[in-house]
């Protein structure tokens, strides 16, 4: 698989990598929602990447620590009492969210939003989206695009994801600090979302995953 071809499947999948690592990633999201094989402690920040970009859930969403691969740059986030026994909080949209940052400059998305948008709605881009890499999976794929963000919104004919969840996807493409970022938001089977909730819990997600960091980058005064 070329670079660009990495990237691009990356992007689609939600990947932690090119190299076949997908199993233990779906090994850690069944344990989500059984509170026996949750994470210990409840935590809303994950650094990831060697500490170069942090990702924060939304009000009520926690990290699961077993489930997300912060080397990689891969994060999930669920409802915080889903995460821990000592937890009670749940988000009012309750869903699982993903994150995938890529490598160093692998940036395509500002400046770039409707060629991006456009490249997800042909023949070859629904084929990345589709899990199954069958362009057959993927239907309608609906997109919007401007001020450094790609939203996608498609349903994929092949099967879950990820094991309990269910429904269209939601995915938002964004760059940070060179990187491209893959935020996707899946509906729980118990508990599918609208899509208006889908859509809103999309832009909460990357509203708090701009926010962290651009307030990691902001220099503190002295004083």
């Amino acid at each position: 698989m070329s670079v660009r071809a990495c990237v691009l499947a990356v992007a689609a999948f939600g990947l932690v990598g090119c190299e076949d690592v997908s199993g233990a990633v779906t090994d850690g999201l069944s344990r989500i929602g059984a509170p026996s094989d949750a994470t210990a402690q409840g935590i809303r920040t994950l650094s990831l990447m060697q500490g170069d970009v942090l990702v924060r859930g939304p009000e009520g969403y926690c990290v699961d620590q077993a489930a997300s691969n912060a080397r990689r740059g891969f994060a999930v986030m669920a409802g915080c009492a889903l995460m821990s026994e000592d937890a009670a909080i749940m988000p009012s949209l309750d869903g699982l969210i993903t994150v995938q940052v890529g490598a160093d400059e692998t940036s395509s998305v500002a400046g770039n939003e409707e060629a991006f948008a456009a490249f997800l709605e042909t023949e070859a881009g629904r084929g990345l989206l589709a899990a199954d890499s069958d362009t057959a999976s993927v239907g309608e794929v609906t997109t919007i695009a401007g001020d450094g963000r790609v939203l996608a919104r498609f349903e994929d004919a092949s099967g879950p994801v990820f094991q309990g969840t269910t429904g269209p996807q939601w995915r938002g493409f964004l760059d940070v600090k060179g990187r491209l970022v893959t935020i996707t938001v899946l509906s729980f089977e118990r508990n599918e979302l609208s899509r208006s909730e889908g859509e809103r819990l999309m832009g909460a997600a990357l509203e708090e995953f701009v926010e962290v960091n651009t307030s990691a980058d902001t220099p503190k005064e002295n004083g």
